[in-house]
């Protein structure tokens, strides 16, 4: 496996293991989640202006994290502070229930529409229609584990799988778990 490959497995899998945040936040009283989310992002922010503009820090950064770094993250804010921010806002914009269903599904949706895209059209570029379908497929899944009614979860499946294909890089990690989240509020 290259080096590539295994930092997309790492990435993935990361990703992937982000939905624990929004399984864990409605354990905790509201205000301390959010709270607890608002460190998150303010943490990631700091790492993010460490590696991008000051040159002993980005190395020590990139000793850690760096296989976790797409080469096209070297000189800008990185998919995972775009995570982290999707993470926050949705849970401060949103009702704990909506919010904590919007970041699982932006978990595991992602890392899906990546794993089918690349399987089924490795060809294709860096959006596919059949990884989208992957998208909306793990979406509706998530959301009828997570105990939402069918036509609520139908309406945020979609609104995930049209999030996905936002054409700015790492936007789709802002945009999976605040479009989700607004599905199933106007639906719910």
């Amino acid at each position: 496996m290259t080096g590539p490959a295994r930092r997309e497995i790492r990435r993935r899998v990361l990703h992937l293991a982000s939905g624990s945040l929004g399984l864990a936040a409605p354990l905790l009283p509201a205000r301390w989640a959010g709270f607890a989310f608002l460190a998150l992002v303010v943490l990631a922010a700091g790492l993010e202006f460490a590696r991008l503009r000051l040159p002993s820090a980005r190395s020590v950064v990139e000793r850690v994290a760096g296989p976790l770094f797409r080469p096209a993250e070297a000189g800008r804010v990185s998919g995972a502070f775009t995570l982290a921010l999707g993470f926050t806002l949705t849970w401060w914009f949103f009702l704990p229930r909506i919010a904590a269903s919007a970041i699982v599904v932006a978990a595991v949706a992602d890392p899906a529409g990546a794993l089918v895209g690349n399987r089924f059209a490795p060809n294709a570029g860096r959006k596919t229609i059949i990884g989208s379908a992957a998208v909306l497929v793990a979406a509706a899944l998530v959301l009828f584990a997570m105990r939402v009614s069918p036509v609520p979860a139908f309406a945020a499946a979609v609104a995930a799988a049209l999030a996905e294909r936002a054409p700015w890089r790492a936007s789709d990690n802002l945009c999976v778990p605040l479009l989700t989240a607004a599905a199933l509020a106007l639906t719910t």
